[in-house]
C-alpha cells in the first residue's frame, strides 16, 4: 500500500479493566492517526487512568499485528498522564517501518494502552485500553481472526481524507503542535491546590439564589487568578479580590470549579466582553436580579461575572 496520499483514521478504544481507573467511571481513550507523504503522526487521548507519581506503573501505547505467520508488535512510547488521570500524547512514526524491522503500518490491527511495571520487569503487561485499527477490505478475514485471538469486541469509527488526483504528489503540510493541554493541566493543579488549602481562605455566601451550587472562597491575592483573561484580572484588581468555587458530585468529588470576578451587570464590566468565558452573571444577596436590571437601571446592579472549569478536562466552559 502507498502511504503518499493523505489518510486519517479514528480508533475508539475500550476499557479492559477497572484496576487502573482513577475514579469509579469508565476508562476511555481514542487514537487519531494520519499518514501521508510516507510519514505518520498519531495522537493518543486517554481519560480516567490512575496516576502514579512514583512511577510504579507507566502507560505505553503498543501496536500488535501479524506479518505472514509471525506475531509482531511496535512500542510507540510512553503516555503522559496528569494527576487527574487525563493525558494527550503525540507520536511520529514511519509507516514503512514501524518497529525497525520493516513491518509496515498496515501489518498492525490492534492498538493497546498497557500498564507496565516500573520496578518489576518480569511482571506481565496489563492491558488497560484496546482498539481495532483500520483494515483494508481484502484483510477482513485477518481482522476477524485477530479479534478472536485477543478475545475482545472492539468498535472503530473511521474517517478518511482523500487528496484529488492532481494533488497526489503535493507535499502534505504538518499541522503545528497545540499546547492547550499544558494550560488545562496547570489550571486543574491550581484548582486542586486551592481546594486542599480551603481552610486558609474565607468562606463567603455571596448569592441569595446561587445557580452554580458551589461552595465559595474569597481570595485577595489577585496575582493567583490563573485565567487567560485580561478583563478578569483588571476588575479583580479594581475590586481587590475574586471568588473561587467548587461544586461536588454525588460522591463528594469536585466536578466543576468556578472563578467569579466582581462587576456590575453592564457590558463595560463584563471581562473581555464574554470571549474568555465570563458570560454568566449573578447578583449579590439583596441586589436586583439580571432580569429586573434589564428592565430598569442595569448600572445599579452589583454582582459577579462567573466562568466554570470542567474538573475532568480543565476546559473553560460556561458556568450555567
Amino acid at each position: 500500500m502507498s502511504y503518499k496520499k493523505y489518510a486519517r483514521t479514528f480508533v475508539m478504544m475500550e476499557g479492559q479493566t477497572a484496576d487502573f481507573a482513577a475514579r469509579e467511571a469508565p476508562v476511555k481513550g481514542y487514537l487519531k492517526i494520519e499518514t501521508g507523504n510516507n510519514k505518520g503522526a498519531l495522537r493518543c487521548v486517554v481519560q480516567n487512568l490512575k496516576y502514579y507519581s512514583s512511577g510504579d506503573y507507566i502507560y505505553k501505547l503498543i501496536l500488535f499485528g501479524k506479518n505472514e505467520d509471525r506475531t509482531i508488535n511496535a512500542v510507540l512510547g510512553s503516555l503522559s498522564v496528569n494527576r487527574y488521570g487525563n493525558g494527550e500524547t503525540y507520536f511520529r512514526f514511519d509507516p514503512l517501518d514501524m518497529d525497525g524491522k520493516g513491518s509496515r503500518y498496515d501489518d498492525f490491527s490492534v492498538a493497546v494502552v498497557a500498564a507496565v511495571s516500573g520496578s518489576n520487569k518480569k511482571e506481565p503487561l496489563h492491558p488497560v485500553l484496546k482498539g481495532a485499527m483500520k483494515k483494508n477490505d481484502d484483510e477482513s478475514e485477518k481482522s476477524e481472526s485477530w479479534e478472536e485471538k485477543y478475545g475482545v469486541q472492539l468498535v472503530m469509527k473511521q474517517q478518511e481524507g482523500l487528496m484529488e488526483e492532481e494533488q497526489k504528489q503535493e507535499k502534505v503540510k504538518q499541522k503545528p503542535a497545540i499546547y492547550n493541554s499544558f494550560y488545562n493541566e496547570y489550571l486543574l493543579q491550581f484548582c486542586g491546590y486551592t481546594c486542599k488549602a480551603a481552610n486558609y481562605y474565607e468562606d463567603v455566601f455571596p448569592f441569595e439564589k446561587d445557580l452554580t451550587g458551589a461552595r465559595w472562597k474569597r481570595i485577595q491575592n489577585i496575582a493567583s487568578l490563573p485565567l487567560v483573561s485580561p478583563g478578569a484580572h483588571f476588575y479583580a484588581t479594581q475590586y481587590r479580590h475574586f471568588l473561587f468555587g467548587a461544586k461536588p458530585d454525588s460522591d463528594g468529588i469536585a466536578c466543576r470549579y468556578f472563578f467569579a470576578v466582581p462587576g456590575r451587570f453592564v457590558q463595560e464590566e463584563q471581562p473581555d466582553g464574554g470571549r474568555s468565558g465570563f458570560v454568566f452573571w449573578q447578583p449579590v444577596a439583596g441586589a436586583p436580579s439580571s432580569e429586573i436590571l434589564n428592565k430598569g437601571r442595569p448600572e445599579a446592579g452589583y454582582g459577579y461575572w462567573i466562568v466554570a472549569v470542567d474538573a475532568a478536562t480543565g476546559d473553560i466552559i460556561e458556568a450555567r
